[in-house]
């Protein structure tokens, strides 16, 4: 009996060191967790509290972006950093934050980018708080924080490991209620991240070749099915018209539709065209290499982390295809492999 207890507690060791070694699809695959802790919690009005995020059974993880949500109203994030410009939170030290692409908190808006890399160090495996953010009640209400989707990052996470691989992750929200001093809570409605937009015409920054139309966008489009419909690349809709990703469209807005044809156009849906004509055809670049739709030339003022937001690439596959190891070192004529 004791011999079989042996045996099984050295085929148990074995194993989890198998389990470490091999990153397993049973533990690498679909098991990292990505979670406001706590998941619910209550506070007076003015008074300050820190909510965590956690990861979770993680294998090897090299660096991590997360985009949240949170209601402005009943909620603000307190600066982390006054000396730094801006709104910040706190790195939780579960990574090293060798690199910080963003760390960005909008008080007015209700959003939370945050990003950390490590370079030339071990991955991660298991679990720690990858952030943590301090909330002031500003009015009694109910404020949801949500993991907020946007092009590069779908569930608004992106785990990376030390080869640029993303970590498939789930996410679990949170909630925090603010209730006035002595009174019971008094629940709002929960608010959504669809901005309704502003009643003016935006007026666009003029790109190489002019703008050969304008389309006024309808409910349900995108800039995907913008572009299909006029054969025009959306990420130059978006820098002629001052979009940023996660590029969100509200009814009425006018967008300028500049002259730079897309190629390669991958399927999907299709927005009914405003106007006739389609962009007059440029001569065609050099095929990028495979692996490549394709190659960026670095300019003044650009930074890893915008062009991987105009591409709509993680920054960090990104940064792995190129083999950048400084997510802040890019140099003016470099050119990138923008993958597919």
């Amino acid at each position: 009996m004791h011999t079989n207890s042996n045996a099984l507690r050295l085929v148990l060791i074995a194993g989890l060191i198998g389990s470490l070694i091999l990153a397993v699809p049973a533990f690498a695959q679909g098991a990292a967790v990505v979670r406001v802790d706590p998941t619910a919690t209550t506070i007076t009005q003015n008074q300050v509290v820190t909510v965590s995020i956690k990861i979770d059974n993680v294998v090897n993880l090299f660096g991590a972006e997360i985009h949240l949500a949170f209601n402005s109203s009943v909620l603000e994030v307190i600066d982390a950093d006054p000396n730094q410009a801006g709104v910040q939170i706190s790195n939780g030290g579960m990574l090293v934050p060798d690199q910080v692409p963003v760390n960005q908190a909008d008080n007015a808006q209700g959003t939370i980018d945050f990003s950390v890399l490590q370079i030339n160090r071990a991955g991660v495996t298991g679990s720690g708080t990858f952030a943590t953010i301090s909330f002031k009640g500003k009015a009694p209400g109910n404020s949801p924080i949500t993991f907020l989707g946007i092009q590069s990052a779908p569930t608004g996470v992106n785990l990376a490991d030390t080869t640029g691989a993303p970590i498939p992750s789930t996410t679990q929200s949170g909630s925090v209620t603010v209730t006035g001093t002595g009174a019971s809570p008094t629940p709002t409605p929960t608010r959504t991240n669809t901005p309704t937009g502003p009643t003016a015409t935006p007026t666009p920054t003029p790109i190489p070749g002019g703008t050969p139309g304008k389309h006024i966008v309808r409910a349900g489009e995108t800039l995907f099915c913008i572009g299909r419909a006029y054969s025009v690349s959306p990420w130059a809709i978006a820098q002629a018209n001052n979009l940023y990703s996660p590029y969100r469209l509200y009814v009425g807005q006018v967008l300028a539709i500049p002259n730079v044809p897309w190629t390669n156009i991958p399927a999907g849906p299709v927005c009914a065209r405003q106007f006739g004509g389609t962009p007059p055809p440029i001569t065609p670049g050099p095929t990028p290499p495979p692996g490549c739709r394709a190659v960026y030339t670095v300019v003044p003022g650009d930074t890893l982390l915008k062009v991987s937001r105009t591409y709509s690439v993680n920054v960090f596959t990104l940064a792995a295809v190129n083999s950048i190891y400084n997510l802040n070192l890019i140099y003016v004529g470099q050119k990138l492999c923008i993958p597919n």
